[in-house]
């Protein structure tokens, strides 16, 4: 009887893995635009001579598309892709969102992957956020699609005349505020000099994009803000140091000002598996920090002089919540 029950359980694992396939997929595929080589039908062996790929390798990413439904085959060895691969796997179509397969396949599956040895060794990974920088600002972007109406409406009711983003990426949330905003001056702060350098030829001559360190910029600005924008920014800072980084804002805002934070939460109603899994992949790196949690948050908010106006999520199967805080009258 235990035989037959292995047997099952490892047909169930094999079924579980069938999902993983798709993914793998579509990552290879969106990587080197394999879906936009086959919009129309094409041979596997045509293709990978133009393109100066392996035939052999190809052959077997092109057997795993038309079993997991990604390529169907059109006849006399010529093979196309799903309409839907084009739309959603290719890196030229603005509805893209191939760059959330690189960050999973390039970024977290692989530290994932190394858990064994460090549970062993107690050791940590490092981040390389120069690696990685670009990555992570294009998949913000998708976070800032749910969460940019949200970010505008609190815009409106507080009607800040300054507003900085810290760690600005390509200054999404900045240029919308613009558009409906064009007289609020605008500040984005962000480290990475290639990242600064593509937001620079993206936006606005109007938003003023500074390349540097967040807390060096906190402690040497002798301006007065009415908001800040700390969004995707908190797993940067050990939880020690988080009331710490509050004061700051508090330093730099205006009596009125207010601070949106956006992060997934752990210990929070919503999204429980995904951050489980987050901070899995920042407890593994000696150079990232475990999520707050809605009481921690409020904590060091209060010890730094805010209250927290508001606390609702963004995307609920992820965890994301969107907070804001405000300063004590």
């Amino acid at each position: 009887m235990s035989e037959l029950q292995r047997m099952i359980q490892a047909r169930n694992w094999m079924k579980t893995n069938e999902n993983f396939l798709e993914t793998w997929h579509a990552h290879v595929g969106y990587d080197l635009n394999l879906f936009d080589r086959f919009e129309s039908p094409a041979s596997v062996e045509d293709t990978a001579s133009r393109f100066n790929l392996s035939s052999e390798l190809l052959q077997r990413w092109v057997d795993v598309g038309v079993e997991v439904g990604h390529l169907k085959e059109t006849g006399r060895g010529k093979f196309k892709a799903n309409k839907k691969m084009i739309k959603y796997a290719s890196k030229a179509s603005s509805e893209s969102v191939g760059i959330l397969l690189s960050e999973m396949m390039e970024l977290h599956i692989p530290t994932l992957l190394k858990y064994p040895e460090l549970l062993e060794s107690d050791e940590r990974l490092t981040y390389l956020s120069e690696k990685f920088s670009e990555i992570v600002a294009e998949t913000s972007t998708f976070l800032e699609k749910a969460a940019v109406s949200p970010i505008l409406k609190w815009v409106k009711k507080e009607k800040p005349d300054a507003i900085i983003d810290l760690g600005c990426g390509y200054c999404g949330y900045l240029s919308s505020i613009h558009r409906k905003h064009p007289k609020t001056e605008l500040i984005g702060v962000e480290l990475s000099p290639e990242v600064v350098e593509k937001a620079r030829e993206k936006v606005s001559s109007h938003i003023d994009i500074r390349e540097g360190d967040i807390i060096d910029f906190l402690e040497s600005y002798d301006g007065k803000a009415d908001m800040i924008m700390a969004h995707n920014l908190l797993y940067y800072f050990k939880p020690e140091d988080r009331a710490g980084l509050f004061h700051r804002f508090a330093r730099v805002l205006s009596k009125q000002g207010s601070v949106t934070i956006i992060c997934p939460l752990v210990k929070a109603k919503h999204g429980a598996a995904f951050t489980a899994a987050f901070n899995t992949f920042m407890t593994a790196h000696s150079n990232l920090y475990p999520l707050p949690s809605p009481d921690s948050i409020k904590k060091d908010a209060k010890e730094a002089g805010f209250r927290v106006a508001g606390m609702k999520p963004l995307i609920r199967e992820g965890g994301w919540y969107l907070i804001t805080l405000k300063k004590k009258k």
